[in-house]
């Protein structure tokens, strides 16, 4: 497998190579900043409820925007998109460093959210766009999520030490931030550098641009079925993207806080497990297209919705603070195959022209689940039912599964043998 992997990171494109390259700097700086926020405004006096109600909030305002981020990205390009979101998160960063009232945190999330917002709704198509095959997109997604978890774990693990070497004021955390938004603006300059904006892929090889356009000209009359058709299947992959955001919500924003409470770990002890987490994604992101090369999409994708509603709903079960660990970084692996492959497979099944408008669709559809479930589960941790978080996400997962089986597998698999 080993082998494998290496093969796939010889053979990418050079440019991919970059991207991938510069991923480091955003996950040291997301690792960080995950870590500490909740701990931040714990210090500085919100409740659990205001933090879930702020977590949600920055998931809508994703959702909201995402959209109109779709027909932004059409007019300036991908790759300043993605440059603008990562200089609005360093903004961001620094912002929650300053404040300390709930408006101050407000307009940071607020910040922060719309700088998520351009990288989500440009990051993956500008990669994928720098791919010479659809095998290179799966390979060049799966090692550029595999080197942000791998960096966002080291982050996070530096996330629970920080505070103590450089001690902030307002709370210890805030100093912190700094640190955490140097790294986001210094990966989004490196981007602005090193990467080229006019690279375009095309499905031909080496058709041009005007030749793109006037062949669709000449196809628009018996193109609108077929577009009909499309939409249809966006909104399909949608509403299994939207199942994904929804399991996000419930666990991923509030693991510190349950490791915090339920278990009374130290700052240092909760970096030192999510960081351990972090190696285990990127052993999940390593391992996700040597699996779907050997197995197939359709066996991983039943194999992995069914081994994370296991482990999950075992995770629910009263046990001690080092069985939770380890089902904790098992869990990590099975959990990023999952959504790897999810987001991969349904991007390379949407063909190039429609690859905004899905990004567009499927932010806003994982931010609906992602606000819905954060919002729920700040009342259910307010409440100390922490355990029913880890129930709710075994149900949802399931009713993804329904969903994908039912719904989404024939139409996945048709595309994706269509576009080979």
């Amino acid at each position: 497998m080993w082998t494998y992997t290496a093969n796939l990171i010889r053979d990418l494109s050079p440019n991919v190579k970059r991207f991938i390259a510069t991923e480091s700097l955003f996950g040291i700086g997301v690792g960080i900043s995950s870590l500490i926020l909740n701990l931040h405004l714990l210090d500085l006096g919100f409740s659990k409820g205001d933090i879930g109600k702020i977590t949600s909030l920055g998931a809508l305002t994703v959702g909201l925007a995402s959209l109109p981020a779709g027909f932004i990205v059409k007019l300036i390009g991908r790759k300043t998109m993605l440059v603008i979101g990562m200089l609005l998160a360093f903004l961001s960063l620094v912002l929650f460093g300053i404040g300390t009232s709930i408006g101050a945190v407000t307009v940071a999330q607020l910040v922060y959210s719309l700088g998520i917002t351009a990288i989500v709704n440009s990051e993956i198509q500008l990669i994928f766009q720098y791919c010479r095959t659809k095998r290179e997109e799966t390979s060049a997604y799966s090692l550029l999520f595999a080197i942000f978890t791998l960096f966002t774990g080291l982050g996070t693990w530096l996330g629970g030490y920080l505070p103590d070497w450089i001690p902030g004021q307002t709370t210890m955390y805030q100093y912190a931030f700094f640190v955490a938004g140097g790294c986001l603006g210094l990966s989004g300059i490196l981007r602005g550098i090193l990467l080229p904006a006019n690279h375009t892929k095309t499905e031909e090889g080496n058709v041009t641009a005007a030749e793109k356009q006037k062949g669709s000209e000449a196809a628009k009359p018996s193109h609108q079925p077929k577009k009909r058709h499309g939409i249809y299947f966006l909104l399909l992959l949608s509403l299994l993207i939207f199942n994904s955001g929804f399991t996000f919500g419930l666990l991923s924003p509030f693991l510190n806080v349950i490791l915090k409470f339920r278990f009374q770990m130290e700052d240092g002890n909760i970096s030192g497990v999510l960081a351990l987490s972090g190696f285990f994604f990127f052993i999940g992101s390593i391992v996700m297209p040597y699996v779907v090369e050997r197995w197939g999409s359709r066996r991983t994708f039943v194999f992995l919705f069914l081994y994370n509603i296991l482990v999950v709903g075992l995770m629910a079960v009263a046990m001690p603070a080092t069985v939770f660990a380890m089902l904790l970084l098992i869990r990590g692996t099975g959990f990023t195959m999952l959504n790897n492959l999810m987001d991969s497979q349904c991007m390379s099944a949407v063909a190039e022209e429609d690859r905004n408008l899905f990004a567009g669709m499927r932010t806003v559809s994982r931010s609906i689940g992602n606000t819905i479930a954060s919002y729920w589960a700040g009342y259910i941790l307010a409440g100390n039912h922490d355990s029913m978080l880890f129930l709710l996400t075994a149900g949802a997962l399931l009713v993804g599964y329904v969903v994908y089986v039912w719904f989404v597998q024939g139409k996945l698999d048709q595309r994706l043998q269509a576009q080979t």
